[in-house]
Order: structure tokens, then C-alpha cells, then sequence
């Protein structure tokens, strides 16, 4: 492993740990509410409306790579809201 991929697996491993410690975050805040779905359907609104207003920083539709790092975003965050969609809707047995 080169610097540039230690680099690259350090900075991908904070990102990771970070997302795992905001989705746990989040979880818990929903599981207190009395109405965690509807409040998770407007977290979700937010950040795709979020997610589609941000454009390219220099006014070029063809920045591709602030593209990529909006679809990469929004796709990690459409799927952590699946997941805790599911977990709300399927909570795991208490053992």
C-alpha cells in the first residue's frame, strides 16, 4: 500500500465511521418520537431537496467531479434512510 492509498483508506474509514455514528444518532432520536416515520419522511425531503439545490461551486453544469460527490451522497443517504426505515418498521428482537 502506497501513501496515496493509505491516505485514501484513512479518509474513507473516517467518512465511514462518521455516517455509522450519525445514522446511530439518528435512530435514537426517532425511536423517542411518537411519530418516527413521518419525522424520518421529512428528514428525507430535506436532504434530497438539500442534495438538489447544491450545484457546482463555479457555475459549470459539467463539473463532473462535484457531480460525482452529490451522487455519491445521495446515494449513501437515500440508502442509510432506507435502512433505518426498516429498522423502524422491522425492530430487531430484543434477546
Amino acid at each position: 500500500m502506497n501513501a496515496m492509498e493509505r491516505n485514501l483508506a484513512v479518509a474513507r474509514g473516517e467518512a465511514l465511521a462518521a455516517h455509522l455514528m450519525a445514522s446511530a444518532a439518528l435512530q435514537a432520536v426517532l425511536m423517542v418520537l411518537p411519530n418516527p416515520l413521518d419525522a424520518l419522511g421529512r428528514i428525507s425531503a430535506y436532504l434530497d431537496d438539500t442534495l438538489n439545490m447544491s450545484g457546482p461551486g463555479k457555475g459549470d453544469a459539467h463539473d463532473e467531479l462535484n457531480t460525482q460527490v452529490r451522487e455519491v451522497a445521495r446515494f449513501q443517504v437515500m440508502q442509510a434512510l432506507q435502512h433505518i426505515e426498516h429498522t423502524l418498521r422491522n425492530p430487531p428482537a430484543r434477546g
